[in-house]
């Protein structure tokens, strides 16, 4: 018997002290595998994938696998390995064909990953480099010699470098989308500040006219002014420069003045614009960082209102346990499963295009959530293409320490 990779010399007589000086340079050659972390082993096949038996198995198959020398068969092994990843084209996926080039010669080199399940439930990838042992009669190969090595810390190094680089992908192409897309939003509005301040200065225009004009000027002015307040928001967010400032703020007010301020546009689309809260309460009051709060809600009001065509938008907060929950319902355009994921990332729209039908930066809910998560809560929603969306969120209510919201009814 001989290895494929032996020397010739192998081949001739060996005396018995040869022999012997053999089997312990084989024993050295073992333990200085097994110091490299890697656990040597020697397979005889038998009449098929599965039948074979291990031999020499060095004594790290117990950390590797959960399971002693003595008791590691090749049924086993083959039992725990779920998915096999050929380190090279002309080694097939299938054991069993792998197997029938190794015995022909077709593969005088296995290497191969492999994702094994231990009998005790653990997932590891290990690493499997072996060698054909020749019968010198036959020629064909009878077993293999052998290297296991555990890869699995590398495997996840890798993967979360790949789930970075994703990241670090997606991220350029929504910042892309969105520098390509902000010209538009700012010229937009810009245009029509500078078109209609032109016009009221005009001599004979009519006073209804001119009041229009101012009508659209200031509106085009409060929506210059939310782009440049996104963008600069987005930015401290993501240098983590935001700080939070706690004061009282009154509960009930905040509410009304967000329904004051999308009362108009609900109107103009002729859908019902309505607000929940204790009414029979005059004051309720919390500490906590009152811009952020109203922003959260005035950034998931304005997406209720702009993507509502018909029906109604509904917000308002309940008492639960020991947080106050927010929500906001709508009877909108919903968002498609596709987009689901990723509303809440910054930059992201599901209309990226030059020719989408609704203005804005993106920006809004990933404000929403990075504001939500200062504020010590979480937000979640969920969504219907063509029936609507209701997104919710909370923040800590009583019983907390010091500096986190409370409140006195």
């Amino acid at each position: 018997m001989r290895t494929e990779a032996s020397p010739d010399y192998l081949n001739n007589h060996i005396t018995k002290e040869m022999e012997e000086q053999f089997n312990i340079s084989g024993d050295l050659l073992s333990q200085a595998i097994e110091n490299a972390d890697g656990v040597p082993y020697q397979l005889t096949f038998g009449t098929g994938v599965g039948d074979g038996s291990f031999m020499n198995v060095g004594f790290g198959v117990k950390q590797l696998f959960g399971i002693s020398p003595e008791e590691f068969t090749e049924m086993l092994f083959q039992q725990m390995i779920e998915e096999i990843i050929p380190g090279s084209e002309d080694i097939p996926v299938d054991p069993v064909e792998t197997r029938e080039k190794i015995i022909s010669g077709a593969i005088r080199k296995y290497k191969a990953e492999l994702l094994v399940k231990t009998p005790g439930g653990e997932k590891k990838w290990i690493r499997d480099c072996s060698i054909p042992v020749i019968d010198d009669k036959t020629g064909k190969a009878t077993g293999l010699l052998g290297i296991f090595f555990d890869i699995s810390e590398h495997k996840l190094t890798l993967l979360e470098l790949g789930r970075a680089l994703d990241r670090a992908t997606e991220s350029d192409r929504l910042k892309t989308a969105f520098l390509n897309n902000i010209p538009h939003e700012i010229r937009t509005p810009l245009n029509a500040i500078v078109g209609f301040s032109t016009l009221v200065n005009e001599p004979g225009q009519l006073m209804q006219s001119r009041l229009e004009f101012q009508e659209i000027i200031t509106h085009s002015s409060d929506h210059l002014l939310e782009i440049v307040d996104d963008v600069v928001e987005i930015s401290k967010i993501e240098a983590k420069v935001i700080r939070i400032i706690n004061k009282e703020v009154n509960l009930n007010q905040m509410l009304q003045r967000v329904y004051d301020r999308f009362k108009p546009d609900a109107a103009e689309k002729n859908i019902l614009l309505r607000y929940d809260a204790p009414m029979d309460e005059k004051e309720i009051i919390i500490t906590t960082d009152g811009y952020k709060l109203f922003q959260s809600l005035n950034n998931l009001l304005s997406n209720a209102v702009k993507f509502t065509f018909e029906g109604k938008v509904e917000f308002g907060y309940t008492f639960k346990e020991d947080k106050i929950e927010f929500y906001v319902s709508d009877t909108g355009i919903g968002i498609g499963v596709e987009h689901q994921p990723n509303i809440f990332k910054p930059f992201y729209q599901a209309e990226s295009s030059s020719t989408k039908r609704y203005e804005g930066t993106g920006l809004g809910l990933s404000i929403a959530k990075a504001y939500i998560e200062l504020l010590g809560g979480e937000i979640w929603f969920t969504s219907e293409p063509g029936k609507g969306s209701v997104f919710c969120f909370n923040i800590p209510g009583p019983g907390k320490n010091s500096n986190r919201p409370r409140y006195s009814l």
